[in-house]
């Protein structure tokens, strides 16, 4: 949704070579505003002859945002810029956009006899629910990468995803370079990678101080401790993979989410779906994630394989870190994949609903084929609906049950004879019973 303010000014010859502000108030819950802004530039005609063209006014543009920050200047040069958390405008730094009063700066550096009027166009866009597609986990040459971080944006943006964490070995010194722009949102992390496990450490430039390793159980607590306290998401990468898993006990340590898809689907990814259903049923409430660990193109791997998919509220990079947090969102196996979207009385994926009798619970599904096998799961049961043909929509009804839980995987089949493979696997929706108003 958007809405538009226009505000006009006019100025007068005793201004020139003056700045002043003209403030606005921008409302809540808007991801983007664009300024535009028009007056007489230039003299050319008289008497309906071309004669001579000059500019016979010259206004600059500026911004302030809500805290008194200067977010940024472009002189006359533009008409039009625009503001986001996740890329603004060259010459306007990217900032969360805050309800408040902004100001427009005004630079009458010429005006002509008589003053001139200006008019300020602004837009603002609102946040509302998206589904985005992106890739937690690639690399690049800045660690054991073979592509640059530019060919590696170049590539996700290829594939059609929507945003994309670059994180390299135990290095993050690049981050404070990374662009995004109005195809892809670039965030940093970085991997913190040890012989006992590797971890990823998603959305802030530098996710710990000092030397990268540690040696003991202790360090490896505090080291985790930190990122988390700097604001970092941290994932437990791969944790059960034969070769790197991770030997510190996932007990042991605190973490945000769980990545339990790393590349092509393989048996340690399966185990460690076990592993996290086994830990829902406990009462747990781990979000999981996906990454196709990309260091370069080999079979089966590549950007965006495996995809995770989040229902953001904007493309802007806090509202990606929570939806992550929070878990609203599935993995897919590709970003042309399936989908999936849960709702309850207004609760979607990630999210708890208390329950209540007579409540229905919504699965909506997207790009299924004929043969495809969606498994509806609690911690009590597990359903399995066949698709008989090819699916562009599906939409499945059920009553809320007193479980803790619903959650869905599809599988699909790609050889005859040959066992079923998982292509989407999602969080769950939680379920939150009232004891005393079961009775």
């Amino acid at each position: 949704m958007e809405t538009t303010k226009k505000i006009k000014v006019f100025i007068n010859k005793e201004k020139e070579g003056q700045y002043f502000e003209v403030p606005f108030e921008v409302p809540d819950n808007v991801s983007r505003i664009d300024i535009k802004y028009s007056y007489p530039r230039y003299l050319t005609v008289k008497n309906g002859i071309l004669e001579e063209i000059y500019e016979k006014n010259i206004i600059d543009l500026g911004l302030v945002n809500a805290d008194g920050e200067f977010i940024g200047a472009s002189g006359s040069n533009r008409n039009h810029i625009w503001i986001s958390e996740y890329s603004s405008s060259l010459g306007y730094a990217k900032t969360k956009i805050k309800k408040g009063k902004w100001a427009i700066i005004v630079g009458a550096y010429k005006i002509m006899d008589g003053g001139v009027s200006v008019e300020y166009e602004i837009n603002f866009t609102y946040k509302e629910r998206i589904l985005l597609k992106g890739d937690l986990h690639v690399h690049t040459l800045s660690s054991d990468g073979n592509l640059s971080v530019e060919e590696v944006i170049f590539f996700a943006k290829k594939a059609g995803l929507d945003y994309i964490f670059i994180t390299d070995h135990n290095n993050y010194f690049h981050n404070n370079a990374l662009t995004s722009d109005e195809d892809i949102t670039v965030m940093p992390g970085v991997e913190w990678t040890h012989f006992k496990g590797h971890v990823n450490m998603l959305g802030i430039e530098k996710a710990f101080d000092g030397v990268y390793y540690t040696n003991t159980l202790e360090e490896t607590q505090e080291k985790l401790k930190i990122a988390r306290e700097k604001g970092a998401i941290v994932s437990i990468n791969h944790p059960f993979c034969p070769d790197c898993g991770f030997r510190w006990g996932l007990d042991n340590v605190e973490y945000d989410c769980i990545e339990i898809w790393n590349g092509p689907m393989k048996c340690s990814d399966m185990e460690c779906i076990r592993w996290w259903h086994g830990e829902l049923c406990k009462g747990r409430k781990i979000p999981i994630v996906g990454g196709s660990d990309f260091h370069k193109y080999e079979i089966g791997r590549g950007i965006g394989l495996p995809t995770t998919c989040l229902y953001s509220m904007s493309r802007s990079p806090s509202d990606i870190y929570n939806a992550i947090r929070q878990g609203m969102g599935f993995v897919t196996y590709m970003p042309s994949g399936p989908t999936v979207y849960i709702e309850c009385n207004g609760s979607i994926l990630g999210q708890t609903v208390k329950y209540r009798p007579g409540l229905k619970v919504n699965f909506v599904f997207s790009k299924l084929y004929k043969d495809d096998v969606i498994k509806i799961i609690t911690n009590k049961s597990s359903e399995e609906i066949r698709c008989d043909t090819n699916v562009k929509e599906m939409v499945i009804e059920k009553e809320l049950e007193n479980v803790m839980f619903y959650r869905v995987e599809i599988h699909r089949r790609y050889i005859s004879d040959f066992p079923s493979l998982p292509v989407l696997v999602s969080n769950p929706l939680y379920v939150y019973v009232d004891d005393k108003n079961c009775r």
